[in-house]
């Protein structure tokens, strides 16, 4: 397929190895893989703030980056970022353009799960992981089951796409999907809050005995990174980019 990379400004400026992890295995897997220039900020943390007239021309600026950009789908290996992007593009411009460029936009795990699945991996990774299962991408990419929901078959796209890399042991903290106390500008406006459970989450990834914790959201994997130095548990942060790209 034909690939256009989102890559948000937070991975852009603070984690470009998440970038270049995402482009190599794409590339792997036999994708052509393009980065249209001019991509900017899709807007997030000022609409979390009510400052929508604000976002409004820097996310019309990202969306503009892929409109008429021919490709098959548009990824982006950032579930916030890309939640952000799909509610913000449908709320500032109505046209047939943007709602071509809604339609292509899928998250890394979505698209290795549901549009282009890996068939084998060519090495395997000897490690026991902690997942991070970032409140964007369960409830709102559906990405996996919520723990609060009842009474439906469970899934989890995450731990599909990994489940067959061998040597990978996946195992997950305490209270699974609770929040890791990031959430954009919450983690600036109530920073004691948002430090208390970042604290928490960082500790129980760490009574797994897990070597990484694993999660698909750069900004909550940033959180937890600095909680884990502050703290100096004995694990480390990966993306699962990084991670797949190993096994490829």
């Amino acid at each position: 397929m034909k690939i256009a990379l989102f890559i948000p400004c937070l991975v852009n400026q603070m984690m470009p190895e998440v970038a270049i992890a995402t482009l190599t295995l794409l590339e792997k897997l036999g994708h052509e893989v393009i980065f249209p220039k001019g991509q900017t900020c899709c807007g997030q943390p000022m609409t979390n703030s009510g400052c929508f007239d604000e976002a409004k021309n820097t996310t019309l600026k990202l969306l503009n980056a892929f409109k008429g950009v021919d490709c098959d789908a548009i990824v982006c290996p950032a579930a916030s970022c890309l939640v952000a992007a799909k509610e913000n593009f449908h709320e500032f411009d109505g046209s047939q353009e943007a709602q071509e460029v809604i339609s292509k936009l899928y998250e890394l795990t979505e698209f290795l799960h549901d549009i282009a699945p890996i068939k084998a991996f060519a090495r395997p990774v000897a490690a026991k992981i902690s997942m991070q299962m970032s409140c964007h991408g369960i409830r709102m990419l559906n990405l996996a089951t919520p723990t609060e929901q009842m009474g439906k078959q469970r899934f989890n796209k995450v731990e599909a796409v990994l489940g067959n890399i061998t040597g990978l042991e996946i195992v997950y903290p305490a209270r699974i999907d609770e929040c890791c106390g990031f959430g954009g500008t919450f983690a600036v406006d109530e920073g004691a809050v948002s430090a208390k459970m970042g604290k928490d989450k960082a500790q129980a990834h760490a009574a797994t005995g897990a070597k990484y914790v694993v999660g698909f959201d750069p900004s909550c994997l940033l959180h937890l990174d600095g909680m884990i130095r502050r703290q100096k548990l004995p694990i480390e942060t990966r993306h699962i980019a990084q991670i797949i790209n190993d096994a490829l």
